[in-house]
């Protein structure tokens, strides 16, 4: 029995796909847009690998002209796990009200052998800029996360609203009007309202007991402030989830340092999803956004398993405990969890996805080391059978 188990965990370790080499932090940078914009933005680039490597750093995208890189071709030794750079941002010009984005590159250069052949893959990673010009009067960004929706239980509708208009918003409220498969409309519910200043961020939300059949829904949403409306459409599902969060790992956590979380994920159908990636918001104690922070994108073969990693540098963050929402996303669709993050100096203990994930600091084991312990002993325990078999079978032919 103890073989067959061991054997379980083999084929499931295998069913993942390890996201190794570079990393970056943070993968997204939000700055609000002033006339004549000149800041200093840090990032950090990762070397998981811990080995030697040279990375070429790029700017592109639609702000790439307003963006100077302070590097560009770097070096990484084995001992060297991260290191910090900088760029500046110089919006000298207008743009129009809405959002513009930017992307900083970190891609790993191949090395060249002395015969002029290049070994190696080419790994590439991105740290996002995006830049929001405030819209004149009253603008609200919206979207839908669906928590919970599972049968004869009580799901929430979070509609988090940013007020991205130069003026205050008195009041904002939403209706979610929700349809089957069938087209037919099986439910309205509103939504608390909240009053929401220039730049400022809330979240609507109400619950709905799930008495319907699992199955995919549509929900249409109707976003009111102040006169104006705002309206999108977003699909979900109730029941047994397209794909399923199944844990959280962020192992010899320091705070203070760029902390690596393992987000794996479960594709549940039987056809292939391109472009997952995981989004994690952690909040502070006015339920403002401290961290927003998301994994590269990904794809998940079928009836598959996979590892997200999402950094996230830990660097003023105090010792406490926060909310903080899990969402990964693909398709047009999203699973969502909330989460409790309760962080200490050498310890982030998080809380919300399937059952509590103590994940610790310090030098003990992280589940690097078991996977490796794991593997050496399966490897002799199959040496050991072929060695006995063919012992067998020799004392059978002297026979």
């Amino acid at each position: 029995m103890r073989f067959r188990y061991l054997f379980f965990i083999l084929i499931l370790l295998l069913s993942i796909n390890f996201v190794l080499g570079l990393g970056v932090t943070p993968g997204r940078t939000t700055v609000n847009y002033e006339s004549g914009l000149l800041r200093e933005v840090v990032f950090s680039v990762l070397n998981n690998e811990d080995k030697e490597m040279q990375v070429l750093l790029i700017a592109r995208g639609e702000l790439n002209n307003s963006i100077t890189l302070y590097d560009g071709l770097v070096s990484f030794s084995p001992e060297q796990k991260s290191k910090q750079f900088k760029y500046k941002i110089n919006l000298d010009r207008e743009l129009a009200p809405g959002l513009h984005k930017a992307e900083i590159v970190a891609i790993e250069i191949p090395k060249s052998t002395s015969n002029g052949m290049y070994v190696g893959t080419t790994l590439a990673v991105v740290s996002q800029l995006y830049v929001y010009v405030p819209y004149p009067g009253k603008y609200i960004d919206a979207d839908l996360n669906v928590l919970d929706a599972e049968e004869n239980k009580t799901a929430t509708f979070v509609v988090p609203v940013v007020n991205r208009g130069k003026l205050a918003i008195g009041e904002a409220r939403a209706v979610i009007d929700v349809y089957n498969s069938l087209n037919d409309k099986v439910g309205s519910f509103e939504t608390d309202y909240w009053p929401l200043e220039s730049g400022a961020r809330t979240e609507l939300s109400v619950r709905w007991n799930v008495d319907f059949p699992s199955g995919d829904y549509l929900a249409k949403v109707s976003v009111f402030y102040d006169g104006e409306t705002k309206n999108f459409d977003k699909e979900f599902r109730v029941g047994d989830l397209t794909l399923n969060i199944e844990s959280i790992f962020a192992n010899n956590f320091q705070l203070g340092e760029i902390a690596k979380l393992e987000i794996l994920i479960e594709n549940k159908m039987d056809k292939k999803l391109n472009s997952v990636f995981a989004n994690l918001l952690v909040y502070d104690e006015d339920n403002g956004i401290m961290a927003d922070v998301r994994s590269v994108s990904e794809s998940v073969d079928k009836l598959s398993r996979e590892q997200l990693i999402i950094y996230w540098d830990t660097g003023g963050v105090k010792v406490g405990e926060y909310n903080g929402k899990l969402m990964v996303k693909y398709d047009k669709k999203s699973t969502d969890k909330n989460l409790v993050l309760r962080i200490s100096d050498d310890k982030l203990d998080i809380f919300g996805v399937g059952y509590a994930i103590q994940a610790k600091g310090g030098n003990g084991f992280d589940i690097t080391d078991i996977l490796i312990i794991l593997i050496v002993i399966l490897i002799l325990i199959n040496i050991s059978w072929f060695v006995f078999f063919r012992r067998l079978l020799i004392k059978r032919r002297k026979v």
